[in-house]
């Protein structure tokens, strides 16, 4: 029986700018929460399919083919087609930046380019999220590596890469 996949990301920023104003003092609050939830099948908002280490320890780049032949935590084949989410989280003790992108092969993620990439800072976070039907197209062979490399040294990151087998 194949494995069902259900998916929740939970986005939410909380700011509060405050101010004295003579005697008096003036708030301006943003409450900003976000629940998107992803079930378990191909088509939008839906992925069948999610993988994911945590503490990924690199020194050099790390190409991780989701067309290859990677395997999920029960062992079964992950292979994408599309990639619906992506999060990646740089350990707050990192020297230096975790670098997401840049292989001749990359997924694009809407970077424009396979050479683009983005720097996740020490303590800092990237969220992808295409809840559409098309997510982000993977070409095996031409276009399905995600890439991370270190900025310098070693970093250590945790990362969840979800999406659709078809």
């Amino acid at each position: 029986m194949p494995a069902t996949v259900t998916s929740r990301l939970s986005i939410a920023f909380n700011s509060i700018l405050a101010n004295a104003l003579g005697l008096a003092s003036g708030q301006a609050v943003i409450d900003q929460n976000s629940v998107f939830s992803l079930a378990s099948g191909t088509g939008a908002n839906q992925c069948d399919r999610v993988y994911s280490e945590r503490a990924k320890s690199i020194s050099a780049a790390y190409d991780l083919d989701v067309s290859g032949s990677l395997l999920d935590a029960f062992g079964a084949a992950f292979i994408l087609a599309r990639v619906k989410v992506l999060v990646v989280m740089a350990d707050a003790s990192n020297t230096g930046n975790v670098i997401v992108g840049g292989d001749a092969n990359a997924l694009l993620f809407g970077f424009g380019a396979a050479a683009h990439t983005i720097a996740v800072k020490p303590g800092g976070a990237l969220v992808l999220f295409a809840p559409d039907a098309t997510g982000w197209p993977v070409t095996a062979g031409t276009g399905d590596i995600l890439q991370f490399a270190p900025s310098t040294g070693t970093q250590v990151f945790d990362f969840a890469v979800a999406g659709c087998s078809v």
